[in-house]
């Protein structure tokens, strides 16, 4: 995972394995604990063939989340170093 992570970012494993427990602690801080999700989710067979497809073949973006993603920054270029 963290391969991949880092793959697709650009930015190095070192820095995303040293920033990981500085973001974790913040958004503890500042996130209500109703906001905190488990990292893990139990499927059953049939859940897990249809995330399994839906990530093969992934669905078309809806046009409200076209426009939403129109409106955000692009990432820092920088940020990848």
């Amino acid at each position: 995972m963290l391969d991949e992570s880092s793959a697709v970012s650009g930015i190095r494993k070192n820095p995303i394995v040293e920033d990981a427990p500085r973001f974790y602690a913040r958004a503890r801080q500042e996130l209500p604990e109703s906001a905190m999700v488990s990292a893990r989710m139990v499927l059953t067979e049939r859940g897990a063939a249809l995330v399994e497809r839906s990530l093969a073949e992934p669905p078309q973006a809806t046009p409200p989340l076209v426009r939403l993603m129109k409106t955000l920054e692009p990432p820092d270029e920088d940020s990848k170093a």
